[in-house]
């Protein structure tokens, strides 16, 4: 009587499954390789966002305070002026910032036009909106100008900062960095002060350099 044997009958089967395992295991252990990030000195990287003086970024903002709502985002930054537009998801201006060093322009979402000098408060006044906008000039970029303190990630860009303006503790976290871009530019921030959190995630960085 002819023998029957189970490995002979399922061993090329099983091997061809067991290689099949293997390799998808293999390809899944490449892909969840961390990728490695560039780490630059500090003070090369620093020297470099402070020659960055303009600049235009795009994305979203989330804010969470007196009021809730997400909108779009542009701000436009040169040494004349800065220049913040808040859109809703429709395209509808919700508010719309122009400053300069000696005078502050802002259009509310009913189109009325109002004017000042000094942007943080005009904007706080008018639409309870709290948002630390001189500092952010800088602090968009990954610059901890005039921080009481900040600190550093792995790859010696800023991953956090904190200062007091007006009794109030504004604290910013970055939580992600375009490296395509040089100098490389924050992506991901959350700033926050007291019950105030303001989600910042910028999808698009324009530089002189690449207009």
């Amino acid at each position: 009587m002819p023998s029957f044997s189970f490995s002979d009958r399922f061993s090329r089967p099983v091997r061809q499954l067991l290689g099949g395992v293997f390799l998808l295991s293999t390809l899944a252990g490449c892909a969840t390789q961390p990728v490695n990030v560039p780490t630059v000195d500090w003070e090369t990287h620093q020297a470099s966002l402070e020659q960055l003086n303009q600049y235009q970024a795009k994305g979203k903002l989330g804010y969470r305070g007196k009021q809730r709502f997400g909108a779009n985002l542009v701000w436009r930054s040169s040494p004349q002026a800065d220049h913040l537009l808040l859109t809703n998801f429709l395209g509808k201006t919700l508010l719309k910032l122009d400053a300069t060093p000696v005078r502050v322009t802002l259009v509310s979402h009913d189109g009325a036009i109002h004017r000042g000098t000094d942007a943080s408060s005009l904007i706080r006044q008018l639409t309870d909106i709290n948002l630390p906008v001189e500092q952010m000039r800088d602090w968009l970029i990954g610059l901890p100008t005039a921080a009481d303190t900040y600190q550093l990630n792995s790859e010696n860009r800023v991953a956090y900062l904190a200062k007091q303006i007006d009794d109030q503790l504004w604290q910013l976290d970055y939580n992600g960095y375009d490296t395509s871009v040089t100098p490389a530019l924050p992506t991901r921030m959350l700033l926050s002060q007291g019950q105030v959190k303001i989600t910042l995630v910028i999808n698009d960085w324009l530089i002189p350099e690449q207009q």
